[in-house]
């Protein structure tokens, strides 16, 4: 590629990158150093491939900071320029400027999408390279403008870009930058940048950053070694512990009881042990007949006198009205595989809400379960013991439930009952 970057050209760009010079410059103070910079950045007919060297020597000599996002926003810009004005296809370029040919498909396509939003798939097929074959690797921005119908003039920098007014000349790269390109000394002048990126590579930073983190770390580790063993000692030497010390035990000291028994105190006679022996054995086994009986008394309260049994001899088999023939079946029974229900209510009138029941009890075809007429008053409250066809039983629990304040328990029976017909026990408890 031989193509050749004319004065013209470059004031072409310049112009059409629409750069605010005084935003730049801080307010026209630094204007005479950013021109000054600018020309030697674009060497006054320069080849391309010499041009783009140049950005990628300044991005090897800065590598942090906004400066370096600026200059690369004004390589793809460059990019961009030669593609539309010098018509150059997408392969031309990246040999030129020693980038991967998506690089600069990506760079192209978001700068036409920018400016004709409505395109965007279109301009996405036409930019878009799967491998070294595509076709698109040689797309021409002529070819581009014929298919997709684009203007003539096309604006370099959008109203909304901050990179064409950025204040670069207040940053510390500046200074770098200004050093290492302020005086013109032409082919010279870059070599000498080009030693300086080669000698401050990224990895010779980083081996050197992190031998600098290794000898930080031992000095710190030996210091903290040195200065405990420091106040260690300064502990010893102002801590005393107080301890027993049995080297120096007075030997004329002995211990000497207040009381001494003798041997014959103690003695004590075969005859009387086996006395002692048989007295134990006696009160050891010796039954206590002491009985602490309690028995609770209870008054049964009669009605009347006629309500006394005939026969107190059968009292006791007789059956009381209350009771019902088969007890039970309305408990949990894993075994079971028929439904019982109860409903536990409370109620302050007791007799209303029976008399309301009873009123449900005729819309429903309901049943007597055992020989206890439901409503049945007893001590306490009032139960039905009830058999409900299934068909209708969720309405009649639900209008059930709905009279007082009701608690609803289900359960598996095993006792049987009329077929298609559930167990229903109610009970109103009188508060």
């Amino acid at each position: 590629m031989n193509e050749i970057l004319t004065i013209e050209d470059q004031a072409h760009f310049k112009k059409w990158i629409e750069l605010n010079l005084t935003s730049i410059s801080w307010e026209g103070r630094y204007l005479d150093e950013f021109n000054s910079f600018w020309q030697d950045i674009f060497k006054p007919d320069i080849s391309i491939e010499a041009q783009f060297a140049v950005f990628n020597d300044i991005l090897d000599l800065i590598q942090e900071g906004p400066l370096i996002s600026w200059i690369k926003w004004l390589r793809e810009k460059l990019l961009c320029y030669l593609f539309i004005y010098k018509n150059q296809d997408i392969k031309t370029l990246s040999d030129a400027a020693q980038m991967p040919p998506t690089e600069i498909a990506t760079i192209a396509r978001d700068f036409f999408i920018e400016r004709y939003p409505h395109l965007e798939e279109l301009i996405n097929v036409k930019f878009q390279i799967g491998n070294r074959l595509s076709e698109n690797l040689y797309l021409k921005f002529q070819d581009l403008k014929e298919e997709l119908q684009l203007s003539d003039y096309i604006r370099g920098s959008a109203e909304s870009e901050i990179m064409t007014g950025l204040e670069i000349t207040l940053y510390s790269e500046w200074g770098k930058l200004k050093s290492s390109f302020g005086l013109p000394k032409g082919e010279d002048q870059l070599q000498k940048v080009r030693h300086q990126g080669n000698t401050k590579s990224p990895k010779f930073r980083f081996f050197s950053e992190l031998l600098l983190l290794f000898l930080v770390g031992a000095l710190l580790i030996f210091g903290i070694k040195v200065g405990n063993n420091i106040y260690e000692k300064y502990l010893i030497d102002n801590i005393s512990l107080f301890e027993p010390d049995f080297l120096n035990i007075g030997t004329n000291l002995s211990f000497k009881s207040e009381t001494s028994i003798t041997k014959d105190d103690i003695e004590i006679s075969m005859d009387e042990l086996e006395a002692l022996e048989k007295i134990e054995s006696k009160q050891v086994f010796e039954d206590k007949n002491e009985v602490n009986r309690y028995e609770v008394e209870s008054d049964v309260v009669l009605t009347s006198v006629d309500a006394l049994p005939k026969d107190f001899d059968i009292a006791d088999l007789e059956q009381s009205t209350y009771e019902e023939v088969k007890k039970g079946g309305y408990r949990n029974n894993r075994y079971g595989h028929r439904k019982a229900y109860r409903v536990m209510m409370t109620s302050v009138d007791a007799e209303k809400t029976k008399e309301q029941v009873n009123k449900l009890l005729e819309n429903f075809e309901v049943k007597q379960v055992d020989n206890v007429k439901p409503g049945t008053e007893i001590p306490g409250g009032i139960y039905f013991n009830l058999f409900v066809p299934r068909t209708t039983l969720k309405d009649f629990l639900s209008k059930v439930s709905s009279i007082e304040q009701a608690t609803i328990l289900e359960s598996k029976t095993s006792q049987g009952g009329p077929a298609g017909a559930d167990k229903v026990f109610i009970w109103i408890k009188s508060i």
